[in-house]
């Protein structure tokens, strides 16, 4: 903050005839504090973000959610009871749950009990946004694995 004061204090801004602004700086007064003017380092982000709210419900798109959690794979934060098995599936699919793969040793009855899921949020710094309504629960577990189940 120093440093942007002193250079707001000490700039003088002339204007010529032709109207072109010319800018003068004049030196501060004081030398350099070496204890506060420390210049700022920035780093790169280590860990990006990667978060998305789950939600489960019964019935078709347009349900109201019965069960929601926090999914939080860069952080110990969330509230899904199982990142360390949800987080690597996602991983493998790019942060994006249509892209899993369905579980080929699972076998799921016929029967129409459907069940819609969303997942929205922020993987490696890009929105993620997902929706879809499987069949019944089974085919939503051969598809998703322990994302959705909660």
């Amino acid at each position: 903050m120093r440093p942007l004061l002193s250079l707001l204090a000490f700039t003088a801004i002339a204007v010529s005839p032709t109207s072109a602004a010319v800018a003068a700086t004049v030196p501060p007064p004081w030398g350099p504090n070496v204890k506060t003017d420390v210049p700022v380092r920035i780093h790169p982000m280590k860990a990006r973000t990667k978060s998305l709210v789950v939600t489960v419900a019964r019935g078709e798109a347009g349900t109201k959610p019965q069960r929601f959690a926090l999914l939080s794979c860069s952080s110990a934060l969330g509230t899904h009871p199982a990142p360390g098995k949800a987080c690597p599936m996602l991983e493998k699919a790019g942060g994006d749950p249509a892209n899993l793969q369905p579980d080929p040793a699972v076998a799921c009855p016929m029967l129409f009990d459907p069940v819609t899921v969303t997942a929205s949020g922020i993987w490696n710094d890009a929105y993620v946004r997902f929706e879809h309504t499987y069949g019944n629960a089974c085919q939503l577990r051969a598809m998703t694995g322990a994302i959705f189940a909660f």
